[in-house]
């Protein structure tokens, strides 16, 4: 991927981003290719043996199962603070996994409700554990193991009326 691809279409055309492309992009190729070079051991979504020296560094205390622990280091590497509904959905899905959950905020409520699929139901407390770090303390927080489901609305229209009969 090209320098040129990570940034926004408006800056793509400009004569300074394309020559910056040119002189940063073999450089920025060089480094992808040490990073997939890297054990996979070595970055906290994939951990396992080196998961203890995760959490001792940003310290956490060892508890939960793998991917408990794997999310619990995850989330506090994203500690940043999600301030909008958008930043929260992608630190989940970054630690959670695309697909696993819902997450709505309705301010006027000062509610925050995070519905997660049965399938990550095994990182709920973890979830809840780093939510209630990340979130103002004002904000409700609700959370449920649920199934995503789709609504479908039919609409229609009369194709054919019956024919009127003169006498």
């Amino acid at each position: 991927m090209q320098y040129l691809d990570y940034l926004p279409d408006v800056f793509r055309q400009t004569r300074e981003y394309i020559a910056l492309d040119q002189s940063a992009g073999p450089l920025m190729e060089k480094v992808r290719q040490e990073v997939e070079k890297v054990p996979e051991e070595y970055f906290p979504t994939t951990a396992g043996d080196l998961l203890p020296r995760w959490e001792k560094v940003l310290g956490l205390t060892p508890s939960g199962s793998l991917s408990e622990r794997r999310f619990a280091v995850l989330s506090r590497l994203a500690g940043i603070r999600p301030y909008t509904i958008e930043r929260l959905k992608r630190q989940l899905a970054a630690s959670m996994g695309e697909g696993n959950f819902s997450a709505e905020v309705y301010p006027e409520d000062f509610l925050l409700r995070v519905t997660v699929a049965p399938s990550a139901e095994s990182l709920m407390a973890a979830m809840v554990r780093e939510l209630r770090r990340m979130i103002p303390a004002n904000i409700t927080l609700e959370t449920a193991v649920g199934t995503l489901q789709t609504a479908y609305l039919y609409t229609g229209a009369v194709l054919a009326v019956s024919d009127k009969v003169v006498l």
